[in-house]
């Protein structure tokens, strides 16, 4: 037994156990440090693809509201034109005016032959297209006096724009559209008992002036002038529904079915570039809306749809309502003051596949 000063040994078996357990130590460490690496160098490069397809979707939304801010910018240039081309247009109809006073004041004869044929040749469009509408056209519990007041709606409609006329003009050449009309009612309850609206909600017929069904390609109206309760200068406020109008708007949608075969929006189901454009539009108008800015009626009622479908099927509807309700004077100046976007979005796209 060694005493309290003597030297320890190691034996050499000992001093080659304690030399491979330092090796096996320093082997875990750079085991360990290898696999710290590894796992860094991963993670790294995963955090780094993720970057990248960060930046390639950032890249990709930079160009498209790029693309996107650039429509928009030609649309609000061409604002200016729009509203020459409108002042010559009532200028045009001024003049027109004044030559159908001056002909009738000389026993109706008319002082511009080609100008007299030009007329007689417009009211002989209008009174095809309205018959068309009229054989396209049911009314509940029909007589001379309810088909005279339907034709009238139609009438109007017609001579209300150019836009609107030619709105009539496509449905008159494609004929699928069939329109029930209730004269004795402001409502469509006679009409259709239930159904379901565009903001998916089941309702009855009593809540609605017209309706446009996509799918049987039909449209509901009321054809009694109706009222409906607005919120104005913190009260409520009464206002007639005009039948004629709400026609207009629901003749719009199917159009716009007719059209796009899309839902009823004013864009192709494949079209990302004008679908991006008209929700910019949509969001322009309801934060007008909300900063306490005047909009009309019809916009607001828009607006106050409750699902995205809703509101994009009823805004682009509000232009042809607006015309009809207005004028086409009065119509296209609240238009241009309070929706100029939109109502480029409709002359610039909508119209030209009108036409088309």
């Amino acid at each position: 037994m060694a005493g309290a000063g003597d030297a320890v040994e190691i034996l050499p078996v000992e001093e080659d156990v304690a030399l491979d357990w330092e090796t096996e130590l320093e082997q875990g460490n750079r085991d360990s440090a290898d696999e710290l690496r590894h796992y860094q160098s991963s993670d790294f490069a995963t955090l780094q693809g993720e970057i990248n397809a960060l930046h390639r979707e950032i890249t990709s939304r930079d160009i498209l509201l790029r693309k996107l801010e650039e429509s928009v910018t030609r649309l609000s240039e061409d604002i200016a034109p729009l509203k020459d081309y409108v002042t010559a247009k009532m200028q045009e109809e001024a003049h027109s005016a004044r030559s159908q006073s001056s002909g009738s004041s000389e026993g109706g004869a008319s002082q511009d032959g080609d100008q007299g044929t030009e007329e007689e040749e417009n009211n002989r469009a209008q009174n095809r297209c309205v018959d068309v509408m009229m054989s396209l056209t049911e009314i509940r519990e029909n007589n001379e006096e309810k088909t005279q007041k339907v034709r009238g709606f139609y009438e109007k409609i017609y001579k209300a724009s150019p836009f609107t006329s030619l709105m009539l003009t496509f449905l008159e050449r494609n004929r699928g559209v069939k329109v029930l009309i209730d004269c004795d009612s402001s409502n469509i309850s006679n009409l259709v008992r239930r159904l379901v609206n565009l903001d998916g909600e089941k309702c009855d017929g009593t809540a609605f002036h017209t309706f446009t069904d996509f799918f049987q390609c039909t449209v509901y109206l009321g054809g009694k002038t109706g009222q409906y309760e607005v919120y104005e200068r913190n009260q409520y406020v009464h206002k007639n529904c005009d039948p004629e109008v709400s026609l207009a708007q629901s003749l719009a949608q199917m159009v716009m079915y007719y059209i796009f075969k899309n839902r009823g929006c004013p864009y192709g189901c494949d079209d990302a570039m004008y679908e991006k454009l008209y929700e910019k539009i949509l969001l322009e108008t309801s934060q007008k809306k909300t900063s306490g800015a005047c909009v009309d009626d019809l916009i607001n009622y828009a607006l106050n749809m409750k699902s995205s479908l809703a509101r994009e099927v009823t805004l682009i509807s509000v232009i042809p309502g607006m015309l009809v309700k207005y004028g086409s004077k009065g119509g296209m100046s609240r238009l241009l003051d309070q929706k100029p976007l939109l109502t480029l979005f409709f002359m610039q796209h909508v119209i030209p596949k009108m036409t088309n």
